[in-house]
């Protein structure tokens, strides 16, 4: 921060600025009214050091009296606080800077030079002038360009401006009755309409974007819309045979565009077919609108105002909010910060699907998302065991005849009473767009379950005679197109090449034509679920048991004895005597009621076994 000297009646006033090169547009010196300091100087004028100009001194009640000296140069345009110190006293505009960044004509001597060339320049001369008192390190925020972090300065040009200060009221109570995915993002746009200071600046200074379509009269200035008919139209392109009121004949166009997200802040209008379909509003508004929490303040914002401009309602019904994607340092991906994996990349090792399964389930909803390469490979691995379940089902399944629900056997009914409770689960959590939740549900059923238990305990009835296979064959064939559906929204790719293989015959030709999965309460079933999860966890300890002792998984064992404190879990154990036998290939398996046994079951503390190989106890 600079401290320099200006001249008010042959006595210095002090004026600390972080902003010597705007010296050339000062065009006023703010004081405090309440501070008995400066408050006398009130209605004189201060000359500028190094230049032959006065400025007034104003009362300005937004002076920090504890900053730097306690006066304020205001300049068009330093900072946001000098464009409302500007517009609320009507000082005049210097124009100091151009469109290239360099200074104009009324930086005198320093006229051509860049921003910061012209900085070390005044502040040179300020020193040689012996009027540069103090220079003070200091941190402060800087707006920056969030592309290349260039600084940003504010120059006074020409714009055109949509009204939607007026519509801040509007906005907020809309923002308050529409449905947020997550809903801690409402107060955001909230926030950001709350907290504008001026209306949205429309004009862009590029050559590609929507064209204005404006012409102005050479003559008088005045501006000609194009009419409805004359649509679309670019004024830079095509000119116009027209007599203004003036009598003038002869129109300059205009060379600005449109910002981008003008176009974009009627897609719930134009998707629902409007301006052409009379029938458009039986699709408006949109029944959800994603985006992004870093295009709230754009995408959702002005989405809102101008449908609340033009229809006086609301663009969508509900927004779904997705978070950043990070890469490996924790900030957002990014090229220029060479932190980002590009996406053909991440298809090439793993694929489209597990990328997909890696961003629903990276993070809860409206949170940003760290890239992890262990992540997308997880993904890659389910998607392995899920096709290799779904090969094995497709085998057992040959030439099968689905008949009405056959008379289900006790894991039958475990595993679809548990299916009907996941469906119930994910077809929740994608209603409040809880797609983590959804996934992670549903993928868990899947993998640690389905493939881990249900069909290790399956096995041996679907390799069994017909009779055996009644129940499992129907139990299979149902329960794989539900978790089909279930994943096909994040898995589009492999679930579509497996449900065309196994159902698409007699069925919707893609699995994205047909219907979501309901929850069948009928299949619901406490009991069999109790007993099922005893049974479960014993086949699951024996297995892990052999496995420990290096006992291959389909080495039989001679004997297996469970000892059961319940007799309710005794009961129930003895309901899945033959698939305990089956899957851990016991020759015998008995069940007592009471204590026993040399192994705890995890989970279940008064529940032991013992077994024995051929070659003696284990």
């Amino acid at each position: 921060m600079y401290t320099v000297a200006f001249s008010v009646e042959g006595e210095d006033l002090l004026i600390a600025t972080t902003r010597p090169e705007y010296i050339p547009a000062c065009v006023a010196i703010g004081v405090h009214p309440d501070d008995d300091r400066f408050n006398h100087l009130i209605g004189k004028n201060a000359r500028l050091p190094l230049f032959d100009r006065t400025v007034p001194i104003i009362a300005n009640d937004e002076v920090d009296q504890e900053f730097g000296t306690g006066t304020m140069m205001i300049c068009t345009y330093g900072d946001k606080a000098d464009v409302f110190a500007v517009a609320r006293h009507k000082l005049p505009v210097i124009k100091l800077i151009d469109g290239k960044g360099q200074m104009t004509k009324a930086a005198g001597d320093y006229q051509g030079m860049g921003i910061e060339e012209a900085r070390e320049a005044i502040v040179s001369d300020l020193e040689k002038a012996g009027l540069l008192k103090e220079i003070e390190n200091l941190s402060q925020e800087v707006g920056i360009c969030w592309r290349c972090d260039t600084p940003i300065e504010v120059v006074a040009t020409d714009q055109w401006f949509m009204r939607t200060m007026s519509l801040t009221d509007d906005v907020v109570r809309t923002a308050k009755e529409i449905q947020w995915f997550p809903d801690w993002m409402r107060s955001r746009i909230i926030d950001w309409a709350t907290g504008l200071d001026w209306d949205w600046v429309l004009s862009r200074q590029r050559v590609f974007a929507t064209p204005i379509p404006v012409w102005y009269c050479k003559k008088c200035g005045k501006i000609r819309i194009a009419k409805p008919e004359e649509l679309p139209v670019d004024p830079r392109v095509t000119t116009i045979e027209d007599t203004c009121e003036c009598g003038g004949t002869r129109w300059d166009p205009e060379t600005d565009v449109l910002d981008t997200w003008f176009d974009s802040s009627l897609t719930c209008a134009i998707h629902a077919g409007w301006p052409e379909r009379e029938d458009w509003r039986n699709l408006f508004p949109a029944s959800i609108h994603p985006s992004g929490q870093d295009i709230i303040r754009t995408w959702a914002y002005y989405l809102m105002v101008r449908h609340l401009a033009l229809f006086g309602e609301t663009a969508y019904d509900s927004v779904l909010i997705n978070g950043m994607v990070l890469g490996s340092d924790g900030r957002a991906m990014s090229k220029s910060k060479g932190n980002f994996v590009a996406t053909p990349e991440a298809f090439e090792k793993y694929g489209a699907d597990a990328s997909r399964m890696w961003a629903a389930t990276g993070g809860s909803t409206g949170t940003d998302i760290p890239f992890r390469w262990a992540d997308v490979e997880y993904g890659w691995r389910f998607m392995r065991k899920l096709w290799n379940a779904c090969r094995f089902a497709s085998m057992r399944l040959e030439d099968y005849e689905p008949t009405p629900e056959a008379d289900l056997e006790l894991l039958d009914r475990w595993i679809l009473s548990k299916l009907e409770k996941v469906i119930k689960t994910a077809t929740e959590e994608q209603e409040y767009c809880r797609f983590m939740n959804a996934v992670d549900a549903t993928r868990n059923f899947v993998w640690h379950i389905f493939c881990d238990h249900y069909l290790e305990a399956a096995k041996h009835r679907l390799y069994g005679e017909a009779s055996d296979q009644a129940s499992a064959q129907w139990t299979l064939q149902y329960a794989v197109k539900r978790m089909l559906q279930l994943l096909a929204p994040t898995m589009p790719h492999l679930t579509e090449e497996i449900y065309s293989h196994m159902y698409a015959e007699g069925e919707s030709d893609s699995i994205h034509l047909s219907m979501w999965p309901q929850a069948d309460e009928a299949l619901v079933d406490e009991e069999a679920e109790r007993a099922g999860d005893i049974i479960i966890a014993v086949i699951r300890d024996i297995r892990r048991e052999k496995n420990r002792q290096g006992i291959p998984l389909n080495a039989e064992l001679e004997e297996v004895s469970i000892y059961a404190v319940d007799p309710q879990e005794a009961t129930d154990l003895t309901l899945g005597i033959e698939d305990i036998a089956a899957t851990t290939k016991a020759e015998n398996v008995d069940i007592h009621e009471g204590e026993g046994g040399e192994l705890e079951v995890e989970g279940y503390a008064g529940i032991r076994f013992s077994m024995s190989s051929r070659t003696g106890d284990i």
